[in-house]
């Protein structure tokens, strides 16, 4: 994909700890790129040092989103239709393929719940399938209301599935598995514009917004509505992911260098931020893994830094193979 490509995604668009004298692989963490085709990395989180290397089938190109689940990973792709691979990561080779209906374009999204995979498209309106992973075949669609365009995030909580589209000010919808249907809306304050990203902690759904300073929201999921909102410092702009770990919340952003901030979800503050090196641009992807934060970054080729959520400094990079540019998305996986 261009770098045109790549600039548009983001303007419209975690285990228990161990010591970090541990030198034992505990699990792996897998990198999503914008090629074509598409290329995932399977890394070793101890030497961040490649493992081996899944290539997509032809045509499956940019991988836009990832997940693990039931010891297989799962990455989604920007085709149209929207197609989804199976991978076996101990071989990093296809299982299978789910393939969308026609119009539900770019897997801008993937969350897993009760043993399913969910995932969100560049649809108007946006819509969410909740697929079979032993089969790979649709169970159930859910339709957004008009307006409600692209589902570029998705998470998950208590029993039910949140996506966030792009939409002034912010939408957020509450939807039940079971019959794949509306609970209830989030709308964002005034300003909060197009959601780039979800994640959930401590009974909460926490909001990342397009916006100049990123705005993180807490939703209470319940009655959803704003608990409180963190305004990062200035010139932490577009919240381009987020993920939890330890009892924080880790906000990425589309700066450069890249930053990531660790949140207080309590307060809603800042605990401390963590500056990448010169050069590791836009924080496109986030992910934990064994008690450390790694960060994906929007550059050619690709690279992923492993960092210390306690310090908030930098353990140890990963540098892709030339060609696997941009990483836009990451998962991990336990062993």
């Amino acid at each position: 994909m261009s770098t045109v490509e790549e600039t548009t995604f983001y303007i419209v668009c975690p285990p228990p700890p161990v010591t970090a004298t541990t030198t034992t692989t505990v699990g792996y963490v897998f990198a999503g790129y914008s090629t074509t085709p598409g290329r995932i990395d399977k890394i070793n989180p101890s030497t961040m040092s490649l493992a081996k290397t899944f290539t997509a089938p032809s045509g499956h190109n940019a991988v836009h989103a990832l997940i693990s689940l039931s010891g297989y990973v799962f990455a989604g792709y920007n085709t149209s239709p929207g197609r989804i691979d199976k991978i076996n990561p101990s071989t990093m080779s296809l299982v299978k393929t789910f393939t969308a209906h026609s119009g539900d374009n770019i897997v801008y999204s993937l969350t897993s719940l009760s043993g399913y995979v969910f995932a969100g498209y560049g649809a108007l309106p946006g819509r969410v399938d909740k697929i079979s992973p032993s089969t790979m075949s649709l169970v159930k669609t859910f339709t957004a209301h008009s307006g409600d365009n692209l589902v570029y995030a998705l998470t998950s909580l208590s029993g039910y599935v949140y996506a966030g589209y792009l939409t002034t000010p912010g939408h957020v919808d509450k939807i039940s598995p079971s019959t794949m249907s509306l609970v209830k809306t989030f709308t964002a304050p005034s300003g909060h514009n197009i959601v780039l990203f979800l994640t959930s902690l401590s009974g909460y759904v926490f909001a990342g917004y397009s916006t100049a300073p990123g705005y993180v929201d807490k939703i209470n999921p319940s009655t959803m509505s704003l608990a409180k909102t963190f305004t990062p410092p200035s010139g932490h702009n577009f919240v381009s992911s987020l993920t939890s770990l330890s009892g924080y919340v880790y906000a990425g952003y589309y700066t450069a260098p890249g930053r990531v901030d660790k949140i207080n979800p309590s307060t809603m503050s800042l605990a401390k931020t963590f500056t990448a090196p010169s050069g590791h641009n836009a924080v496109h992807t986030l992910t934990t893994l064994s008690g450390y934060v790694y960060a994906g970054y929007g550059i050619s080729p690709g690279r992923i830094d492993k960092i210390n959520p306690s310090t908030m400094s930098l353990v140890k990079t990963f540098t892709a193979p030339s060609g696997h540019n941009f990483v836009y998305a990451l998962t991990t996986l336990a062993t």
